[in-house]
């Protein structure tokens, strides 16, 4: 990559990418690194014409442009859609038709749209004509039919840290019948026209680093800018962005998209006990902001902001039925909401209380090892265990595991409550042979070590059969 900082002269500066080999890099429990995707990169390159930040925005339109059998004329000089105007080539240039089938064209046209609805802008292929819009054209077997130092390029716009009225951006046709690729280009290529920077999240179009979806979405989140590594932004007056937020604020929000939200566990139907914990499922187009917990229609004051999401009951719960409804809401207000009945009983006990595959912690039945993802079931992540919390002494003696208080029953039975500090996590040992194993430590403490909890001690407790 070079850049050559604005000049006083022509205020030019050309960001290249360079696609190469892609270096694996390591994961730590401290940092994940991140690494360039091996694909044509999207580039920015400064506009020669000096804009201040306008009070408002100039157009809600961006037009996708697809090249057309006699390819698209461009002409130099002052960026302007309506004439097919741009500031990068030196002279005037075709850009080579589209050659992909009209099924990649409209999936791709498909996903541009789905990756602006959140915000009130209109996108479409078809050319408004003479009134303000933003304008991609896509087409050209190289970067190099624009300009010779965009011969790698994937796409490229022009680029001020501030909207630029009329701009015209490019997605060049270099990454065969891939639509998803494709629109992860024009997103950033028009976003870029907006002011916005490369940004070192693999969820975003702004980025240039793999690792996450090939759908990407414009992220709530504030990230880093950069390519190929994170660094400080240079246009929002602090290290971060927010790609969300930016075009929000500039175009404000579009039609209402609810998030989707399921309740995982409980089921509906079981009896459930004082503190009952409830894990769900909710996702956004963009990010989902909390997710509350009401009781009857009642909100408990409970919230969960990251995933997953597990909320714990009120211990103020009258016996008998009851509804529960778990409420997800995005970053622009909308919410969505999922109910399951249950009904409160009391404490369950180390032996008796849960039914099913359920096994009782602390006096509430939670899901067991026979249930994926439930207390005792094998895992290698916390992402695998529906409580998020993934522990063993080995790699391949890790089990998902439920907090626990170090008091006699406070685990189910063929469990052993580790001690953490002045609390501890129920480890499931297998199946113990027999009802009411008396077996009270008689080995002494045995050390687990683990990434989270650092060394916790194994302390035996009586295990009784349900």
């Amino acid at each position: 990559m070079r850049n050559d900082g604005p000049s006083s002269s022509s205020s030019s500066l050309i960001v290249r990418s360079t696609v190469g080999v892609v270096l694996a890099l390591l994961l730590s429990a401290a940092s994940v690194a991140a690494e360039p995707v091996a694909r044509p990169q999207a580039t920015i390159r400064w506009s020669r014409d000096s804009l201040p930040p306008a009070a408002a925005v100039s157009s809600r339109i961006i037009y996708v442009h697809k090249c057309p059998l006699v390819g698209c004329v461009i002409r130099p000089g002052t960026n302007d859609s309506r004439t097919d105007t741009s500031d990068i080539p030196d002279q005037q240039v075709v850009i080579s038709q589209f050659k992909q089938t009209q099924a990649v064209w409209n999936k791709m046209m498909d996903c541009v749209k789905a990756t602006y609805a959140p915000f009130n802008i209109t996108v479409t292929d078809v050319d408004p004509g003479n009134v303000p819009h933003y304008e991609n054209i896509v087409g050209g077997n190289s970067g190099a039919e624009l300009h010779p130092d965009f011969a790698g390029a994937g796409g490229v716009s022009p680029f001020t840290c501030a909207e630029i009225p009329n701009s015209v951006s490019f997605t060049f046709d270099v990454y065969g019948a891939d639509p998803d690729q494709l629109c992860w280009t024009v997103a950033q290529e028009t976003a870029h026209s907006f002011g916005l920077e490369h940004e070192y999240n693999a969820n975003d179009p702004m980025t240039y680093i793999s690792g996450g979806p090939s759908m990407k979405r414009f992220q709530a989140t504030e990230s880093r800018c950069g390519t190929f590594q994170a660094e400080d932004c240079r246009c929002t007056n602090k290290p971060t962005q927010s790609s969300y937020k930016m075009i929000a604020a500039m175009y404000g929000p579009g039609a209402a998209t609810p998030p989707t939200v399921s309740i995982r566990s409980p089921v509906s139907g079981v009896k459930v006990q004082p503190k009952f914990v409830v894990r769900v499922a909710a996702m956004d187009d963009v990010a989902v902001e909390r997710v509350e917990l009401y009781i009857d229609d009642l909100d408990t004051g409970v919230r969960a902001t990251t995933p997953p999401y597990i909320l714990t009951a009120p211990d103020n719960i009258s016996d008998g039925p009851h509804v529960v409804e778990a409420r997800a809401i995005d970053v622009q207000g909308v919410p969505a909401s999922a109910t399951i009945d249950v009904e409160m009983g009391p404490p369950c006990t180390a032996s008796s209380g849960c039914e099913g595959d359920d096994v009782c912690v602390m006096g509430v039945c939670l899901p067991g090892p026979d249930v994926p993802g439930g207390i005792g079931d094998s895992c290698t992540a916390p992402t695998e265990c529906l409580f998020g919390r993934c522990e063993g002494p080995a790699a391949n003696e890790k089990k998902c595991v439920a907090e626990c208080d170090m008091s006699a029953g406070s685990c189910p039975s063929d469990f052993s409550c580790v001690a953490a500090g002045a609390s501890g996590v129920c480890y499931y040992n297998g199946a113990s042979g027999g009802c009411c194993s008396a077996g009270s430590d008689p080995t002494g403490p045995v050390l687990l070590a683990s990434s989270v909890l650092g060394l916790l001690a194994f302390r035996r407790r009586r295990r009784c059969c349900r």
